[in-house]
């Protein structure tokens, strides 16, 4: 009978994970970028699935400025600390790629990702307008986030 390679778990990934949530690539926000804290909106956890397992740390905010806007800071930004925008970050004129990543050398990559309020309806089954409650006219929906392996190692985009 074969051999297989046992899949990874999220046992003893805490000092992993704990080290990913502390990155401090996730700290960077536009100014006037309110934080939305809260499961399921922020924080670091291990996903553990058919597949394996990865760690993932995430921010949440509503932001009174536009997409474009979101996308220059992070582009300026995001570099300024040493990450690079893995595909061009023009969100083209339809407006419809959500999704951009940055990827270093040596950390573990930085995804930002654009939502709507309808969206967050249907994946979290909750009325997305904590902006409001923080002083913000939002406009604008997204995540900054990272992903590492089971073992903090760094992860390719995608």
């Amino acid at each position: 009978m074969p051999s297989f390679p046992p899949f990874e778990t999220c046992g003893g990934t805490g000092a992993a994970l704990a080290e990913l949530e502390r990155l401090p690539a996730l700290e960077l926000r536009p100014k006037g970028a309110a934080a939305v804290d809260g499961v399921p909106w922020s924080g670091a956890h291990c996903v553990d699935d058919t597949a394996g397992a990865w760690l993932t740390a995430e921010r949440f905010y509503a932001y009174g400025g536009t997409r474009n806007e979101v996308l220059e800071y992070y582009g300026r930004e995001a570099s300024a600390a040493g990450w690079r925008p893995v595909d061009d970050l023009d969100m083209g004129s339809d407006g419809r790629f959500v999704v951009f990543c940055f990827e270093s050398a040596d950390r573990p990559s930085l995804t930002l990702s654009f939502t709507s309020p309808e969206n967050l309806r249907e994946s979290y089954g909750t009325e997305p307008h904590p902006a409001e409650l923080l002083g913000v006219d939002a406009r604008t929906w997204y995540t900054w986030s990272t992903e590492a392996a089971a073992d903090g190692s760094r992860m390719d985009c995608y």
